[in-house]
């Protein structure tokens, strides 16, 4: 695993504008009873690290000035109006520091799988896991194989292979991580029939009470008719 280097900061007045003008992202490591650690990371690799995915998982060495430490990234901060990154939380772990994280779920054989070829459609239910595990198990992400899923399939946490040392932190049930619903079509052409059905009937009732008016029209008219001959 590469380290990062980063700098240590000291905290002065109107500092982190500056940091992040020549391009350095203000942070802090926190945890393992040692007091907090203010830092000052590069943008440039920070924002890689981050676009690479499964960044909320992964345990980064960091080299200050010289000081290794293991840490978990934990926040980032924006800057509401201009959606920049302005500040980053890590905490510092040891291997065997019992961490809480959230894992992607990966699907595999798309291409072949059956209810999907039969027009089904994947419903990601959660597409991030939350695991508890020592900070050297961390999975990169967790994996199903879709090869033999069908139409109205549920996938639950219970199907999915954990590496040994790792739990969901909801325990209290067996929760759904995807379905596989049938096609959506279907149902909006349906609708759309339905939808044509109902107004092809308003149109014949709409003709039908316009004929009836027509005729009581014309039978009061016979009538009034009739009345003056008289």
């Amino acid at each position: 695993m590469d380290d990062y280097k980063v700098v240590s900061r000291v905290k002065d007045k109107g500092s982190n504008k500056s940091l992040l003008s020549q391009g350095m992202i203000p942070g802090i490591i926190y945890g393992k009873n040692t007091d907090p650690t203010k830092i000052a990371f590069e943008e440039k690799i920070l924002k890689k690290l981050i676009n690479e995915g499964g960044f909320y998982s992964k345990i980064i060495d960091l080299n200050i000035e010289g000081n290794k430490e293991k840490v978990l990234p934990k926040q980032l901060q924006y800057n509401p109006v201009t959606d920049r990154l302005i500040h980053i939380d890590f905490l510092r772990v040891q291997e065997d520091t019992k961490v809480t994280v959230e894992v992607q779920v990966d699907f595999l054989n798309k291409d072949i799988c059956p209810g999907l070829k039969k027009g089904g459609v994947l419903n990601t239910v959660r597409r991030l896991v939350e695991l508890s595990c020592n900070a050297n198990k961390i999975p990169e992400k967790l994996e199903f194989d879709l090869v033999s899923t069908e139409i109205g399939d549920a996938i639950k946490i219970s199907n999915i292979e954990l590496p040994e040392g790792v739990e969901p932190t909801i325990t209290d049930r067996d929760f759904v991580v995807a379905t596989l619903v049938p096609p959506t079509v279907e149902v909006e052409e349906t609708k759309a029939e339905e939808t044509e059905g109902d107004s092809e009937t308003e149109k014949t009732d709409q003709t039908e009470e316009e004929s009836k008016g027509k005729d009581a029209t014309e039978d009061k008219k016979e009538e009034s008719s009739e009345e003056k001959s008289k």
